[in-house]
């Protein structure tokens, strides 16, 4: 209780500083399906996220040219239980039925999402290793500026995964092999391409579950859908992350106006205002383009 009035009370002075001031952050669109509106974020310090099945559409090169960011989706956590598209089956080992699940508390009894698998995310699997292959390749082909690790954190947060429910040895083992694969992945990107960036879509520490070192291997998170600069997202987004001088803390707000008001907090670097339903493709951005000193 001590821990959230004080959080809360260090979140009170931090707004006295920044409302009402100028949007600090940068737009984000999420474009999993199409490309609608993809060309709205072509500027230096946008950013986009492409899907897991249109990453290698001209239009995210073009909007590379004119200066954008364009991270690839990765789901290391879950595969699907059924075909996607040509590019996610070569995510998957070229064979979904190939790839190696989650052997807790029966071997792929756990799913974290409803049609899907939770994967062997064990520290040093087979499939863990996969993951860092595939990235690897796409440090190395140059058509992406990074990659967007879904669910890659402490935990997954899906009432269907029943986190409440796993021993506290399963739970270790998922949030240790979350940390192995960023640090792997860190060292693989500071030998190949310290440009490349790695934003996870979680947080590394939930209650007393923690694991913190797994920031210091990743750029930044993306906090999904908080509620309106909700005093512990705004203490955690202001975290320092990885030291490689390209640091991004992303916030998919509510609504319009609430990615306007993430984009004044301390730390985030870049906003948007699509709901889940809208990551089909981006809206129009809710914010606009500021610089980035980290060039």
């Amino acid at each position: 209780m001590f821990r959230m009035h004080a959080l809360a009370a260090a979140a009170s002075l931090l707004l006295v500083s920044f409302v009402g001031g100028a949007e600090a952050a940068n737009p984000l669109g999420i474009a999993f399906k199409t490309v609608t509106n993809v060309p709205l974020y072509a500027k230096p310090t946008g950013m986009l996220i492409a899907g897991r099945c249109n990453h290698t559409d001209p239009a995210f090169q073009t909007a590379r040219q004119k200066g954008a960011e364009v991270l690839a989706y990765v789901n290391p956590i879950a595969r699907p239980d059924h075909f996607v598209c040509a590019l996610d089956t070569k995510f998957y080992m070229n064979d979904i039925g190939q790839v190696p699940l989650w052997p807790y508390p029966t071997y792929g009894q756990r799913s974290p999402w409803p049609n899907t698998r939770m994967t062997d995310i064990r520290a040093g699997s087979a499939w863990s290793n996969h993951v860092v292959q595939y990235v690897e390749a796409l440090m190395r082909e140059g058509k992406v500026d990074g990659v967007f690790l879904d669910v890659v954190g402490v935990r997954p947060w899906s009432s269907l995964a029943e986190w409440n429910s796993w021993p506290q040895s399963e739970k270790n083992a998922f949030a240790a092999g979350n940390v192995d694969l960023v640090r792997r992945l860190d060292a693989r990107r500071r030998a190949i391409n310290p440009k490349f960036i790695i934003v996870a879509n979680n947080v590394w520490e939930a209650g007393t579950q923690r694991a913190l070192e797994g920031e210091r291997y990743i750029d930044g998170v993306m906090i999904e859908h908080p509620k309106p600069l909700s005093p512990w997202h705004v203490n955690y987004v202001n975290k320092p992350f990885g030291n490689l001088g390209h640091r991004r803390v992303l916030v998919v707000a509510n609504t319009k106006a609430d990615a306007q008001a993430w984009a004044k907090v301390p730390g985030v670097t870049h906003v948007s205002d699509q709901t889940a339903a809208q990551y089909k493709n981006p809206n129009v951005p809710p914010v606009g383009f500021q610089k980035l000193n980290d060039r």
